[in-house]
């Protein structure tokens, strides 16, 4: 495995040590597997310095390991090196720890979902 960056269809930037499935009969490929996956924020200072920060990918699950369907994912980049030293720092140091979710007081009211037209 290897750390990459993933650019998924949101947009989103998925720091992950990377691995790609494929098909065993067809050797098509059909999705990456993912470890340790971080979301990249980042940001310019006025004197164009950047700086990047992680945050897990859900943090509704404890889950470390998955796949992302390759119909998930828009581009993948080699990630700079001062990004894969932060990274690994960053993994090497976290652990995993349990989100509290507060329980609902009240039940949430039910969401009519909007339907949009989009012109071809």
């Amino acid at each position: 495995m290897a750390v990459k960056v993933l650019v998924n269809t949101l947009g989103q930037h998925v720091v992950a040590d990377v691995k790609q499935v494929e098909n065993k009969e067809t050797k098509e490929l059909i999705a990456y597997w993912v470890r340790n996956p971080r979301i990249a924020a980042y940001s310019r200072d006025e004197q164009g310095a950047i700086a990047v920060g992680f945050s897990p990918y859900c943090v509704l699950s404890d889950e470390q390991e998955f796949t992302i369907r390759t119909e998930s994912v828009v581009a993948i980049l080699e990630p700079r090196e001062d990004v894969v030293a932060e990274y690994e720092r960053i993994i090497e140091g976290d652990s995993v720890t349990a989100v509290p979710v507060e329980e609902p007081t009240e039940e949430p009211a039910a969401v009519e979902p909007e339907v949009v037209e989009v012109p071809n």
